[in-house]
């Protein structure tokens, strides 16, 4: 009489890639959830200032006495004999070269406003005692900036950024679950690739 013997070796075979499926599962989910926790910390510490830090403008040629006004990206001191030196920062690597001296009338942003701040938080200043300071604010429908100038008695000028962008904010609160995703894709192409070798070579 044929006797049958029941083949237990084909289900321990699947068990592997049912646990391959449901990591797969696990991983496209987690990595892009997480991408997203971490945009919500990155808006969270930007709206605190966090990201906002003092950066040095350095001195007009000669020592300036006040503020006369700015913008987000321009600022313009007086000096002790009645000239005025201004600076345009923007995108500038070297800020000491930015000094040139300017002519009434001088050149501001038309939506600047200097009583309406974004940030709400006062902000340390710069070591040193403060001579002038001035608070300028732009704000447009979908993005909103704000730079604080501080000239010290030592003459040197600072400056202080901070912006709530709505295109930049999207931007990133896209970013980053699609960037998880990514991060997951490789992730499973790797592990799968990994398991099917593994399959292949010990393979009867």
């Amino acid at each position: 009489m044929t006797e049958y013997k029941k083949d237990n070796h084909q289900p321990k075979r699947l068990l592997p890639w049912v646990r391959l499926l449901l990591a797969t599962g696990v991983i496209l989910t987690l990595l892009p959830c997480l991408g997203l926790v971490g945009n919500v910390a990155y808006f969270r510490y930007q709206k605190a200032g966090a990201f906002s830090h003092w950066q040095s403008l350095g001195a007009p040629p000669y020592s300036g006495v006040d503020i006369v006004t700015g913008d987000i990206g321009v600022v313009y001191v007086r000096t002790a004999a009645g000239n005025i030196y201004g600076c345009m920062h923007k995108r500038k690597r070297v800020a000491d070269n930015c000094w040139y001296e300017a002519q009434e009338p001088l050149s501001v942003d038309r939506k600047a406003t200097f009583d309406n701040r974004l940030y709400q938080n006062e902000v340390e200043p710069p070591p040193g005692s403060v001579a002038d300071m001035l608070d300028v604010t732009v704000w447009h429908a979908e993005d909103a900036f704000e730079t604080r100038y501080i000239l010290l008695e030592d003459g040197t000028v600072w400056k202080w950024e901070y912006d709530m962008g709505a295109y930049f904010s999207l931007f990133i609160l896209i970013l980053g679950p699609l960037a998880g995703l990514a991060l997951g894709i490789m992730v499973v192409v790797i592990l799968w690739a990994s398991v099917g070798l593994r399959s292949l070579r010990f393979a009867p």
